[in-house]
């Protein structure tokens, strides 16, 4: 009788662990359940707590075994913008922990964000223009994850400009924008450099190839970055509309390059920008419109066109100067006499080419 109420017992205490057992599973199963929405409900508390924007996602996914989340269906809206379209969206934006950055002893994030579009907007209207200035986006990404971020990847993104108000009204973009920041959280790396690098290549209206690499200290006081970016082969009719809206010349033909390098260290900034047209057209009789409104646009083409003749290289049929900027960050100060000087050295003495020259320390 003994042996049985021992056995009732055990049976008993091995029942009372099974239920402990099930009502834990029980309630993690229901705690994953409810975390997208916690997470949801959270993400959208923090889009909403600038007073300059809004923003709104559509859903959750958790991959707790991997140590991250996604954000389905994202958009940041300016408020007061002249435009509808959001300042940011993306279908999908992944939020994990670096694995990698555990073998150098720490916990880092990383964050890809997938086809997204960031619209700039000229002010028109009673709406002011769409920059996104105004907030502070860094730490709005510092709360979307509990980790310091290290990298940032951005798979075929868009940037746009649009002035839904000019005439004819303008949007100028780059498409397939792909590039990855590395480094952000300063981590030291081997052979003792502490500096973020960024490498982007993007096509300019969906036909010329734009490459941008920065070195960049996200933590220096001043702004401390070495830039080179350079655009290729960009036809200048993809522009008509950009430059129709805003200046009275109307290009027909020819293409374009442009090199920008650039430096700063404690806030002051060296550099240039190289613009190359070969080939360009802005006056040919029969492509004149006959119902142009404007008739100063047959006037400056006539003259920007005799410019041209006279000013480019004859043997390379390209108009090109080096235009060199230098001073505070905030207010650079521009060579105009060495650009006029650089115009006539590529007319008349040696064609410059699209390569990258050295910054001016």
């Amino acid at each position: 009788m003994g042996a049985s109420t021992s056995s009732r017992s055990r049976l008993r205490r091995h029942r009372a662990k099974l239920v402990w057992v099930l009502g834990i599973v029980a309630f993690f199963l229901l705690l994953r359940a409810a975390l997208p929405s916690l997470v949801k409900s959270y993400v959208n508390t923090v889009l909403n707590a600038n007073t300059n924007y809004s923003g709104h996602v559509e859903d959750i996914h958790l991959a707790l075994w991997r140590g991250s989340y996604s954000i389905l269906g994202l958009e940041i809206h300016q408020k007061d913008s002249a435009i509808k379209q959001p300042l940011f969206s993306s279908p999908r934006i992944e939020l994990s922990v670096l694995w990698s950055g555990l073998l150098d002893g720490a916990i880092v994030a990383q964050i890809k964000t997938y086809s997204p579009q960031l619209t700039f907007a000229a002010a028109g209207g009673n709406g002011a223009a769409q920059t996104g200035k105004d907030a502070s986006w860094s730490d709005l990404l510092k709360k979307l994850t509990p980790f310091s971020i290290d990298n940032f990847t951005v798979i075929d993104g868009q940037i746009h400009y649009v002035d839904r108000f000019s005439q004819p009204p303008v949007d100028v973009y780059l498409s397939k924008v792909n590039g990855e920041i590395n480094n952000l959280s300063n981590r030291e790396l081997k052979g003792g450099s502490r500096v973020a690098s960024l490498h982007a290549k993007a096509l300019a209206m969906d036909q010329a190839n734009l490459d941008v690499d920065l070195t960049i200290d996200p933590f220096a006081a001043n702004p401390d970055f070495a830039l080179k970016a350079r655009l290729l082969d960009l036809e200048a009719v993809r522009m008509k509309d950009f430059v129709h809206a805003y200046t009275l010349f109307d290009p027909k033909a020819g293409t374009l390059d442009v090199v920008i390098e650039a430096t700063a260290k404690n806030g002051n900034v060296n550099g240039y920008v190289k613009p190359l047209f070969h080939n360009l057209q802005l006056l040919t009789i029969d492509q004149i419109p006959k119902s142009d409104a404007n008739p100063l646009h047959l006037v400056t083409d006539a003259i920007g066109s005799f410019l041209n003749l006279i000013l480019q290289n004859q043997r390379k049929q390209q108009l090109a100067t080096q235009v060199p900027f230098s001073g505070r960050l905030d207010d650079p100060k521009i060579g105009v006499g060495d650009a006029v000087f650089n115009l006539l050295k590529n007319a008349l003495v040696k064609a410059f080419t699209p390569e990258f020259d050295d910054a001016k320390k």
